[in-house]
């Protein structure tokens, strides 16, 4: 009986010799001599420190989701297994890889990478931290998440177009032109490819980009709430609003 899995990969600003392709290669051979798997769906994290927390990162997210639904409806036959190339694609901490651990352990999912085996990871994991230590870790992150937000100080790396000045997010300004040049195309519906070409960003950013409410109001998010705002990187006005007559004639 084979075992459902998925992969996940990352990769940082700084990575050389792990890109992209070379993880999701030496993953599926590794599950191919390993035998007995199918990989349902694969899960990628862009320019992400391994010091981020690992529920900040979209990819991570959106895995963490994919398998929780997969496994309510497919409970006879659920998700067990998330493969990476080595274990600091999950983390470069200790603390959360053992954090990310006990998440997909408490949904029956271990994780798995191709450089070291499973019984060595969870040892290790465990012998360093153990299930206290996590609990102590979370409440300590707890409370120096609500600090930062009533200090109005960024949680994670700041967006494309930010940066951080005394702990505060502030608009970059060399940056803001070219902010607002990406969100004029977007306004003319220029494809992402075009726009991801004529500036060297990924698509997956520019999504990001697009989404973020950051830009055009200031709101800053944080668990899916509004948690204070900063200045904008679009004024009103930096955009022209394309008129549909006018395109149309």
């Amino acid at each position: 009986m084979h075992v459902n899995v998925v992969c996940y990969l990352r990769v940082s600003t700084a990575d050389q010799e792990s890109g992209l392709g070379t993880q999701e290669e030496v993953i599926r051979q590794k599950i191919k001599s390993v035998g007995y798997r199918h990989v349902i769906e694969t899960f990628i994290d862009e320019e992400v420190s391994g010091d981020s927390h690992v529920e900040e990162r979209p990819g991570f997210k959106k895995m963490l989701e994919f398998i929780r639904t997969y496994n309510k409806n497919n409970a006879g036959d659920p998700i067990r297994e998330v493969w990476v190339q080595t274990r600091d694609r999950i983390s470069r901490q200790v603390d959360m890889l053992g954090y990310a651990t006990v998440i997909l352990r408490s949904m029956g999912v271990e994780i798995r990478a191709t450089e070291e085996s499973q019984e060595q990871l969870v040892t290790r994991i465990y012998d360093i931290l153990g299930e206290e230590e996590l609990k102590k870790y979370r409440e300590k992150r707890k409370y120096g998440i609500k600090r930062r937000i009533g200090e109005q100080k960024i949680m994670s790396r700041p967006p494309l177009g930010y940066k951080i000045e005394n702990g505060k997010l502030i608009v970059d300004e060399e940056m803001r032109p070219k902010l607002i040049e990406i969100f004029q195309m977007f306004e003319d519906n220029a494809t992402m490819s075009t726009i991801s070409n004529k500036f060297g960003i990924p698509r997956s950013t520019l999504a990001y980009i697009r989404k973020n409410p950051i830009y055009k109001t200031g709101e800053y998010y944080w668990k899916g709430k509004v948690v204070y705002k900063v200045e904008p990187v679009i004024r009103p006005g930096d955009i022209q609003e394309r008129d549909d007559d006018d395109f149309f004639s």
